[in-house]
């Protein structure tokens, strides 16, 4: 007999995501912490309990309310995979459940961010993620990536003088924001509002951290890390238009794979991308990375979404007007809507 209930012991919680191999950061309780005081997002969060009260399984749920992008329920924002975990019959009953959730909410989609084997779900495939398998000296790596694009690159950023350092620090932190808002809006896309960073250093602590390139001591970009279990996620990266040519993506994703592999980590997730995008996929296939689809799950119809198809007319017009925006309208712009897009 399984029962579903809303409310467990943190200890427990992590507890059983410690003894579970598909749990993810996103399960954790640092991250509905953190989409909470960010976003102020409405938690629904499903845990599956077996007869002698032991956690068996579980599955994070938030209430998104949107014009942009739909009222929905959402396993979970900001996530790139973070569907049910644990036993098979505990993910059946925690769907169940949240199925009669929605059914009782004034929303229009529930979006699992996972394969749901359910003929009642549309499953859709729109996304993929490039992970790179690592070991534990950095020199094993090395031969897999693009000699021709990805090593060069690499020793071009070195024999230019850019350095790479981890930081903590809050100034570094408001600097890669101000880098990062820049580059977003070069793109023509809403950036992260600063409180999405500084709120995410402050409650996720040690399993995040932030890589940036220096050249002549100023920073010149920066990648945000997220550290969970084995697996390293290259979560956000931006970098000075002005310094491309000093290769400091190639940089500092370098310096947190010698990291990582140095630390005992198995796996280095690029993170997901878009198939429209086709030049970031190319980019991260360079780095000798393995392709995993990702399907998400709908019901009962497919949620709205305007980063998908970079084709389309609405995307197109949208990208448009931001990139004229003057960079603190466009700032502010960004802290409004940027929530719509989780």
């Amino acid at each position: 007999m399984i029962e579903i209930v809303k409310n467990v012991k943190e200890e427990e919680w992590n507890s059983f995501l410690n003894n579970c191999g598909e749990a993810t950061i996103y399960h954790t309780p640092e991250w509905k912490q953190f989409l909470e005081k960010t976003f102020g997002y409405k938690p629904e969060y499903l845990f599956a309990k077996d007869e002698s009260g032991n956690i068996v399984g579980f599955l994070p749920l938030f209430c998104i309310k949107s014009k942009l992008t739909g009222n929905r329920l959402c396993s979970v924002p900001f996530s790139h995979i973070c569907g049910p975990i644990g036993t098979k019959d505990a993910s059946k009953n925690l769907i169940e459940d949240a199925i009669r959730l929605y059914k009782n909410s004034n929303l229009n989609t529930l979006e699992i961010r996972g394969n749901v084997a359910d003929e009642r779900f549309v499953n859709l495939n729109s996304f993929s993620t490039y992970i790179l398998e690592l070991s534990a000296n950095p020199n094993d790596v090395w031969p897999r990536l693009s000699k021709g694009s990805v090593r060069w690159a690499i020793k071009k950023a070195e024999k230019s003088g850019v350095t790479v350092e981890t930081t903590r620090d809050i100034g570094d932190l408001k600097e890669f924001y101000e880098i990062n808002a820049m580059t977003k809006k070069g793109l023509g896309v809403p950036c992260h509002p600063w409180k999405f960073f500084k709120n995410m250093f402050d409650i996720l602590g040690n399993s995040v951290s932030l890589y940036v390139p220096k050249y002549n001591g100023e920073i010149i970009g920066g990648g945000v890390m997220v550290f969970f279990k084995d697996t390293v996620i290259y979560g956000y990266g931006a970098s000075n238009p002005n310094y491309l040519n000093l290769q400091p993506y190639n940089a500092f994703i370098w310096k947190s794979i010698e990291d990582a592999c140095i630390n005992g980590y198995n796996y280095y997730d690029f993170g997901r991308t878009s198939y429209s995008n086709t030049g970031l996929i190319d980019f991260k296939k360079r780095w000798g990375t393995v392709e995993t689809k990702l399907y998400y799950s709908n019901y009962p119809t497919k949620s709205n979404s305007l980063s998908e198809n970079r084709e389309s007319t609405k995307y197109k017009l949208a990208s448009r007007v931001i990139g004229e925006m003057p960079i603190l309208m466009y700032k502010q712009f960004s802290s409004v809507v940027f929530q719509h897009f989780g």
